[in-house]
């Protein structure tokens, strides 16, 4: 997280508004949660492409990526969209790291996870689409500064406020946000973390310096 330092703000991200490219990553089975299901990832995506064709009937060019999670099945992933989505989707990752894809994203939408932080911090504006019945904590609960939808009329609303630049997605994009939920971004953070293991390398159980 030392890489994501610029003053006050994220790293500055110029979106491009017009054609811009919108990343899907993808959903993905939670085996620790009962409300979880197998099918989730592909319900998911049915949802978020649903919303795309919607919006791509209206006349508005995107360019469409899925990024398929490290240990998911790149092949079921097209012909799942050669089936149900033909023509939607323009790129289709499996390997590339977030680093990669972020470099080509304006907008970003997801489950409940790391990199929508990352992708904040990269100035990225990010949606959370939340298609699944967890209970989780913020800012992942729909009531705080991550922008959420449960449903593909609120998806296409999403994708058009985000064409005109809404002010809704700017709150998770603050610095001061993000360090709420994940700590100092200070550029400190290899320094405290080594001077951590170093404090406990130096220290036997009882405290005392060896």
């Amino acid at each position: 997280m030392d890489a994501y330092i610029n003053g006050d703000t994220p790293l500055a991200k110029s979106s491009n508004r017009e054609t811009p490219t919108m990343t899907i990553a993808a959903s993905g089975h939670n085996n620790t949660d009962l409300n979880s299901y197998l099918a989730v990832e592909f319900e998911f995506l049915h949802d978020v492409l649903e919303a795309w064709r919607i919006t791509k009937e209206q006349g508005v060019d995107l360019r469409v990526v899925i990024k398929v999670r490290a240990n998911g099945y790149r092949g079921e992933y097209e012909r799942f969209v050669q089936e149900y989505f033909p023509g939607l989707v323009n790129e289709l990752l499996d390997n590339s790291p977030m680093a990669a894809v972020f470099e080509q994203t304006d907008f970003f939408i997801t489950i409940y996870s790391h990199t929508l932080f990352e992708a904040s911090c990269l100035g990225i504006p990010c949606l959370y689409y939340k298609n699944d019945k967890e209970v989780l904590d913020p800012p992942f609960d729909g009531n705080s500064e991550l922008v959420t939808v449960d449903s593909i009329g609120e998806l296409v609303n999403a994708i058009e406020d985000f064409r005109s630049d809404h002010a809704r997605f700017e709150p998770f994009l603050q610095k001061s946000v993000m360090e709420k939920y994940i700590g100092s971004l200070d550029g400190g953070n290899l320094e405290r973390n080594l001077n951590f293991i170093y404090d406990l390398v130096n220290h036997d159980e009882t405290g005392l310096v060896q």
